[in-house]
């Protein structure tokens, strides 16, 4: 039997960040149509990872973290959710993986403004230094591959009321929600915000990377 594969999103309370979402996992049910495919969320919104694989049960199933950092969810709410379930795997999430940096890179270029205004890596802050560790690489990878600094701006943390003008802000999200609406808000007339990742080839084809991992 092939497994499922269990797509594991945040969740928003955005109507604009859960079409992200769908869309992000319709794009990555169409490019495997052989493999079944499902949408859990882990916060917010339903149906929760308990309930999709309550409704998996007995079949096999692989679990993808649709997350971008190790935090709260990664290191501890997933494994608790699947601890003792048959047949049920984790891959890992996607983490400053080199395709996601890519997104990023292409979203921050789609944005425009000048190549040379200073580069913010807006992210969401976390408590955990397994979290903040992996913005900082990230933000060294799109230094690299932008060929000049990244900054990384903690969102819940920081605003961009002391960040130098004009500047660009690459948004290392997969989707809307309050986060982002509040950045754009800040940045009004001051500088441009990239689009968050959202659906991007290079994102679908990470998701099955990760599938492919354990099957």
């Amino acid at each position: 039997m092939v497994a499922t594969l269990l797509i594991a999103a945040h969740g928003t309370r955005s109507p604009a960040g859960s079409a992200t979402i769908a869309a992000l996992a319709d794009a990555v049910a169409a490019a495997r149509p052989d493999v079944p495919v499902s949408l859990c969320f882990l916060d917010v919104a339903e149906p929760s990872l308990a309930t999709a694989l309550d409704s998996l049960s007995g079949r096999p199933v692989v679990v993808v973290p649709l997350l971008l950092s190790a935090g709260y969810h990664v290191t501890t709410d997933i494994p608790a959710v699947v601890a003792g379930r048959e047949r049920v795997r984790v891959t890992r999430h996607l983490g400053p993986d080199p395709a996601v940096i890519g997104a990023l890179a292409d979203r921050l270029t789609e944005t425009g403004g000048a190549d040379d205004a200073p580069v913010l890596l807006a992210a969401i802050a976390s408590s955990r230094s397994s979290a903040r560790a992996e913005v900082e690489q990230a933000a060294r990878a799109l230094s690299e591959r932008l060929a000049q600094p990244v900054r990384v701006l903690g969102l819940g943390e920081q605003r961009l009321t002391d960040a130098p003008t004009p500047y660009r802000v690459a948004t290392y999200l997969l989707a809307e929600g309050g986060f982002l609406d509040q950045l754009r808000a800040d940045a009004a007339g001051t500088g441009v915000v990239a689009e968050p990742i959202g659906v991007h080839p290079a994102v679908v084809s990470l998701t099955w990377a990760r599938y492919d991992e354990l099957t």
